[in-house]
């Protein structure tokens, strides 16, 4: 293997665990320095009007088209392990910014603007996204995906899951027990008490590399590529990574994601090859890929493309 395919290689593997620094971990266990009352962080700055002003303007077009263009704007932002949290510890980051991000927080932010009916109810479609019908809270976050976030997310109608219907899947069960918890070399990662953190068996539905590749032109424009790997024993999660399709591309279809590979930005690359770069991993191999579709939210004016 040449030394760039090797650099390649190690550096998506440094990734598997972002969506477990990201969202998921406590960013920051400082001690709290006030007298019993912590200081609240507001948002990193105001919505960027160019991007209030292309979700407005495509408003009328599909979903995925939508998504293109509202996440055409953040190209380039830096990757930033745990860009978000509550303001507040155990996790002081705002809880939004449009100056980095990690890979699922740049998915819920393109998300809430694509699906909203006009940006400035993104942030409740964000909320929801991140915790569902609770306040948004530290301990309320869907911080694990197999067992919180995309369950939370399909059952809110937020998500579909449409990985069956790609082609030949086969079912990746993780079974989480409160001793997977305690022997889990991460758990001090995670500021949560004992009783919120999920147990049970947890299933997706995956397609193998192949699989998905054969699929390839059948994924919707603006659907989401989860990465999930083999489950590992005393290992809580499977799902290390998240990107979306995007529409066009002619026989180069691309997937847009914040990610931790070279450059270490939100960026494109073509889905085949990504795809392709899955089978690298050989440290924590990849099972396969889940896919989601996001779902109108209500009735929407929508301009059919031109011809």
């Amino acid at each position: 293997m040449s030394a760039r395919a090797t650099r390649w290689r190690w550096g998506p593997l440094l990734a598997a665990w972002l969506l477990v620094l990201g969202p998921a971990a406590a960013a920051s266990l400082d001690e709290d320095t006030g007298e019993g009352a912590d200081p609240v962080v507001v948002d990193e700055g105001a919505m960027p009007e160019e991007l209030v002003a292309v979700a407005r303007e495509v408003a009328a077009r599909p979903v995925g088209e939508r998504m293109a263009a509202i996440s055409q704007v953040l190209l380039g932002r830096p990757y930033r392990v745990d860009a978000a949290g509550e303001g507040r510890a155990p996790d002081r980051d705002p809880p939004a910014r449009y100056d980095a991000f990690d890979c699922l927080t740049f998915v819920e932010e393109v998300l809430a603007l694509a699906l909203a009916g006009d940006p400035l109810s993104a942030p409740a479609l964000r909320q929801r996204l991140r915790y569902g019908d609770a306040a948004p809270t530290y301990e309320a976050r869907r911080h694990f995906m197999i067992s919180q976030w995309v369950p939370g997310a399909v059952a809110d109608g937020l998500l579909a899951d449409i990985t069956d219907q790609l082609g030949e899947t086969h079912l990746v069960d993780l079974a989480v027990t409160p001793a997977t918890w305690r022997g889990w070399r991460r758990r001090a990662l995670f500021a949560l008490p004992d009783d919120r953190l999920p147990v049970g068996r947890f299933t997706l539905p995956v397609l193998s590399v192949d699989a998905a590749l054969a699929a390839i032109d059948d994924i919707p424009p603006g659907a989401l590529v989860l990465t999930v790997r083999q489950p590992r024993p005393g290992v809580p999660m499977v799902v290390t990574h998240l990107g979306f399709k995007l529409p066009g591309g002619g026989d180069r279809p691309m997937i847009r994601h914040a990610t931790k590979m070279s450059g270490q930005r939100v960026m494109d690359h073509g889905l085949a090859w990504y795809l392709e770069h899955l089978r690298w991993y050989d440290r924590w191999p990849v099972d396969g890929v889940t896919v989601l579709v996001p779902r109108e939210q209500g009735p929407r004016r929508t301009a059919l493309p031109p011809g």
